[in-house]
């Protein structure tokens, strides 16, 4: 519960500091952040089926219309509004801190449902098995993505998949650790989730695709 406080006090200073500086402070974390160990392989075996695709928009044309979609961390809802265009969910459930800089248009949509605050608690609350895709893109510090994998695992349907932005491992002087490719990969390695999809990404911050067992 103290950890928890302690996040949400964070989070408070954060939203109220100007937009130009928090870029600045998420860069400034980032690098006091411990040095996550090696990732695990994952085994060849939930390879075998992935398609590797030129970008995750191409991603978003193969995926099933309709359902119901999650998106955690939409910042400027760029992605969301590709979802919504694309999938044509029949719900877009956003998760974020905050919607201050969300596009109106995205914030308008009668499919989207807007939860602000943690995404942890947001994933706990929902139904298990009830999304067709959650697409995770939040703190990519490696504890809080290794919260939220565990928090969305049970919520995605069976054959659904649980997406991740960025899936990169960056250990930078001046830039700081994303634990994105530390979590998953043991996520990966844990459950025996099969990759659907990798996406490439001109800045090398990929995304990968598991999908759950039927």
């Amino acid at each position: 519960m103290a950890g928890e406080s302690l996040y949400r006090l964070k989070l408070g200073i954060r939203r109220l500091l100007p937009e130009r500086l928090k870029p600045a402070l998420r860069l400034t974390r980032l690098a006091m952040e411990p040095v996550p160990p090696s990732a695990p392989q994952i085994p060849q075996a939930q390879l075998e089926g992935c398609q590797l695709l030129t970008d995750r928009i191409e991603m978003l044309r193969r995926l099933p219309k309709g359902g119901e979609v999650a998106e955690i961390g939409t910042y400027k809802g760029d992605f969301a509004r590709a979802i919504l265009d694309i999938m044509a969910p029949a719900r877009l459930h956003l998760a974020d801190i905050t919607f201050s800089l969300c596009r109106a248009d995205v914030l308008a949509d009668p499919r989207v449902e807007r939860h602000e605050g943690l995404s942890v608690p947001f994933l706990q609350s929902c139904t298990d098995a009830s999304f067709d895709m959650i697409y995770v893109d939040a703190d990519h510090g490696y504890d809080a993505v290794r919260a939220d994998v565990a928090a969305a695992a049970p919520k995605v349907k069976p054959g659904g998949l649980l997406i991740f932005n960025d899936f990169a491992r960056i250990i930078r002087p001046g830039f700081g650790v994303l634990g994105v490719h530390q979590a998953v990969c043991e996520f990966a390695l844990a459950s025996g989730w099969p990759v659907a999809y990798f996406c490439l990404e001109g800045e090398a911050l990929y995304d990968i695709a598991l999908r759950r067992p039927e």
